[in-house]
């Protein structure tokens, strides 16, 4: 089923191009224009029209045999040249490599967008077992390492702000679901300078958290180490934990951060 617009204050046909992508999006072998319609609640000439201005952009494109539209890697590439302009994610690769090489661990690189944690680049661990994410990947703040040691990072009243539109949802049973909960893990966070997840987002992971900061001492980015639980001890958690901050401080120091 469509969404529902509120075509007021916006422009009603980018509205539903946009809608269109993003239906695209969600099938990757391709759609029809008559399931596309249904779908999007919309007349089948105003998809068609749609469709074929996006192709005439080469965003979209059809297929020869079956007809089905998809989407054209030209949004691949506009994706990819947003990241590029993050130029977090060059300066911070080389010491993300030593940090997995060290622990062997799945390292994740992320910044917080529309309050969400986006990753924006993963190595992965070498090991057979070990945790797999996803750049591109969102996760709540209120249960990850990375969004825990962000909102550690915010003066008390933007922190209250932010906090007023989080909806806490238990992920596990481990999942943090009240303000005063995470207040208190937030704070431990800045006391210590690494937040810890521990199967709160997910029961078969374990994260650590460490904030890149720049000159101004803003928090610009995470760094999180994601460890399987079955892997977890706490005593070597705790000196992972040790490794991430020095891994974070590094490359704050690389950007201009000095301590004050």
């Amino acid at each position: 089923m469509r969404r529902k617009k509120v075509y007021e204050s916006t422009v009603q046909s980018v509205e539903r191009t946009l809608d269109i992508v993003e239906a695209l999006s969600a099938h990757r072998t391709g759609i029809g224009v008559t399931e596309l319609s249904k779908a999007l609640n919309l007349h089948k000439s105003t998809v068609h029209r749609l469709l074929t201005t996006l192709m005439v952009r080469k965003y979209v494109e059809q297929d020869s045999e079956s007809g089905k539209y998809r989407l054209s890697v030209k949004l691949f590439e506009l994706g990819n040249a947003v990241l590029s302009k993050l130029n977090m994610r060059s300066h911070a690769l080389p010491f993300l490599r030593e940090l997995r090489d060290r622990t062997r661990e799945t390292v994740q690189l992320s910044i917080v967008d529309q309050n969400e944690v986006l990753y924006i680049d993963v190595l992965e661990s070498p090991e057979k077992i070990g945790v797999k994410a996803a750049i591109g990947e969102r996760a709540p703040l209120y249960c990850t390492a990375s969004g825990k040691i962000w909102l550690a990072g915010l003066p008390d009243e933007r922190f209250f702000e932010v906090m007023r539109g989080v909806e806490f949802k238990p992920r596990t049973q481990a999942t943090i679901t009240n303000f005063e909960r995470l207040k208190e893990d937030v704070a431990k966070a800045k006391d210590s300078g690494v937040a810890r997840d521990l199967g709160e987002y997910d029961d078969d992971l374990r994260g650590l958290g460490a904030a890149i900061k720049n000159y101004r001492g803003r928090v610009i980015a995470c760094i999180s180490l994601a460890v399987p639980s079955s892997r977890y001890q706490e005593t070597s958690f705790n000196d992972l934990a040790k490794v991430v901050k020095e891994t974070a401080d590094k490359i704050s120091y690389s950007v201009g951060f000095t301590e004050k």
